[in-house]
């Protein structure tokens, strides 16, 4: 029953982050502490215990604690590769997907008239490319790691690859369909980086159109499509609207600022920790860190932002998991208006979790009144 430790690393872009966790000795039992924060500054420090436990209790708290930050891609090399020296260095695969930059309504107006940009439906899901090639079929996480692919999806684009060779599509999962946006090989040509994006989806839907599991994201071309599709997502309650350059390459990351993927969301989103299960109820207490990574000097960097109810067809997650809330918007120092559960992310580190996220309601707006734009 020996104490243990771990300094963890994660270094990808502009992020240079350290994660320290301590399984220590504390009464007649144990405790789990945490830092956290980026490489060289003050950090913010934490427990996974209220109060001492068993050892065994307290290591499984500990073992957790380790493997959920590794699969997010913290490694205990000191470089801050991504999944370096973990269980999941061989699952890391080269792809980095391409991410979007939010716009105002106003922006988003102009895009509709203007005909260099076209537009998709924001899919409500999970981030996931898959390939097939000689080696067999994979799918592909937000992280660029190998993971599986529900069998429907797998079968089909094995048939893709028999019929058209090599072929690499980006998209959403949503149950058993993966809905492509975009398509970054065919044929065995990488033509990520050779035809613009209405020319990767017109190569897309050729060789979906028989697919029912892989299914093409329509894209309006016109003013008048793009006026229909805002109005038809919006009418639904859709997440949101995607506007694409027409002739635009891939490119991996996020740029600081523009773009060509830009996005527009009906339907605010945000990413939250689990601070408590409410007895007796199907809901849970959510928070986020009231500032950015580099605080210091306060014992609880967190604000609560209420409650979110989980609904009989997702599981309730446990108290310290990341999950998205869908939202209208957030009272500043209070709670998200008209919270919807969207389940767990594994794919997103709690030092993510920020204030920062929020769009909080505009000043003298009632709640009744809704409707941000009059049909187009």
């Amino acid at each position: 029953m020996q104490p243990q430790q771990v300094s963890l690393y994660y270094s990808e872009g502009a992020s240079d982050k350290v994660y320290h966790a301590q399984l220590a000795a504390a009464g007649d039992g144990f405790i789990v502490n945490f830092q956290y924060g980026r490489r060289g500054t003050s950090l913010a420090t934490g427990t996974k215990t209220a109060s001492p436990l068993p050892y065994e209790a307290a290591k499984k708290t500990f073992d957790k604690l380790v493997k959920e930050k590794t699969s997010k891609g913290y490694t205990p090399d000191v470089s801050g590769s991504a999944y370096q020296g973990t269980e999941n260095a061989g699952n890391k695969t080269d792809f980095v997907p391409q991410l979007l930059n939010a716009i105002t309504e106003d922006e988003a107006m102009r895009l509709i008239e203007d005909d260099d940009w076209v537009a998709q439906e924001k899919m409500d899901g999970e981030r996931r490319a898959a390939s097939v090639d000689s080696n067999g079929v994979t799918g592909i996480n937000r992280k660029g790691l190998a993971v599986p692919l529900p069998m429907p999806i797998a079968n089909e684009l094995q048939v893709i690859g028999e019929d058209t060779g090599d072929t690499m599509v980006d998209g959403e999962i949503i149950g058993d369909v993966l809905y492509v946006f975009d398509l970054h090989e065919f044929r065995g040509d990488p033509i990520r980086q050779a035809a613009g994006f209405l020319d990767r989806m017109k190569m897309a839907n050729h060789a979906l159109a028989d697919c029912k599991f892989i299914r093409p994201v329509p894209v309006a071309v016109t003013t008048e499509e793009k006026r229909a599709l805002w109005n038809k997502v919006k009418a639904a309650r859709g997440e949101g609207i995607v506007f694409k350059r027409r002739n635009c390459l891939v490119k991996e990351g996020r740029p600081n600022s523009g773009g060509d993927w830009l996005k527009f969301k009906f339907i605010e989103r945000a990413s939250c920790i689990v601070s408590g299960i409410n007895t007796g109820k199907r809901s849970v207490s959510i928070k986020l860190f009231s500032v950015a990574l580099d605080f210091a000097g306060s014992k609880d960097p967190y604000e609560e932002v209420g409650n979110v109810t989980i609904l009989p067809n997702y599981g309730l997650p446990d108290v310290g998991d990341v999950i998205d809330v869908d939202y209208l918007y957030a009272y500043r120092l209070g709670s998200l208006y008209q919270p919807v559960y969207r389940g767990k992310r594994t794919d997103i580190d709690v030092d993510a979790c920020t204030l920062l996220q929020l769009k909080f309601k505009p000043e003298g707006r009632d709640d009744e009144d809704e409707s941000s734009t009059p049909p187009l």
